[in-house]
């Protein structure tokens, strides 16, 4: 069973670091596609979607509950944890 949950937690991340590659590339693949009055607002969510600390992603809920079955710590976000953790430790931020 452990081995089970530690292979979906696996997928998981993946999909997770997926969608929030999407999320960054469309923030700028977006204005050259739409007008600036439809790229805007779109360009505004997605940004505040990646960054909030309001707003709790469904994903990492989800993540956060796998990796407590796990006996694992609890992350506070996806962009934080796997992107900007990792930087810091070896540059010593």
């Amino acid at each position: 069973m452990t081995l089970t949950k530690k292979m979906l937690l696996c997928v998981l991340v993946m999909f997770h670091g997926f969608i929030v590659g999407g999320n960054l590339i469309a923030f700028f693949v977006v204005p050259f596609l739409e007008p600036f009055y439809v790229s805007i607002p779109i360009m505004s969510l997605v940004l505040l979607l990646t960054f909030s600390k309001v707003l709790d992603c469904p994903l990492t809920r989800l993540e956060n509950h796998l990796r407590r079955s796990l006996g694992m710590k609890r992350i506070g976000g996806f962009f934080g944890h796997y992107l900007l953790k990792p930087i810091r430790k070896r540059y010593g931020s």
